[in-house]
């Protein structure tokens, strides 16, 4: 077997053709200013409210610069608004969707859950399949350790 008929290559593969897909879907079938890593940002926001912009870095699998050139692109179209705080004697920016952003995401949101529907036609149960992608994802994570994105 050669690697690129492996199954960490078919996987790499398929996440690749995912990011294009959802690439082309919001510069080509959605109609809103928003890019897809600033609908991620928003959508873990809105998940996991007083997130740090540190925290939100790992949770989307981004630099912490490249994070906070989404989150100045969210501020300036008015989606997000940040205020600084601090932690553990550390100051941080705290994140907080306004009412545009929420309008926004629902708006996305609801397009995207029509592709969504199109998908779990195509996989019945796509709980497991899910839960088979975070056995790998936490397989791969306890191999290499923490890592940084920078």
């Amino acid at each position: 077997m050669t690697y690129t008929e492996c199954l960490p290559y078919e996987i790499e593969k398929t996440a690749r053709l995912l990011q294009i897909s959802a690439k082309y879907i919001f510069n080509n079938k959605i109609k809103c200013d928003i890019t897809h890593d600033e609908f991620v940002i928003l959508d873990t926001l809105i998940n996991n409210p007083g997130i740090s912009q540190s925290d939100l870095s790992k949770l989307v699998l981004k630099g912490r610069s490249h994070t906070s050139k989404i989150l100045s692109s969210l501020e300036k179209k008015e989606y997000i608004t940040r205020t600084q705080s601090t932690k553990n004697g550390k100051m941080i920016y705290l994140m907080t969707i306004t009412k545009k952003g929420l309008k926004l995401y629902e708006e996305v949101k609801m397009y995207l859950y029509d592709v969504i529907v199109l998908w779990e036609k195509e996989f019945k149960d796509t709980s497991v399949l899910i839960d088979e992608l975070r056995r790998v994802q936490k397989l791969v994570l306890e191999s290499i350790g923490d890592i940084s994105l920078e």
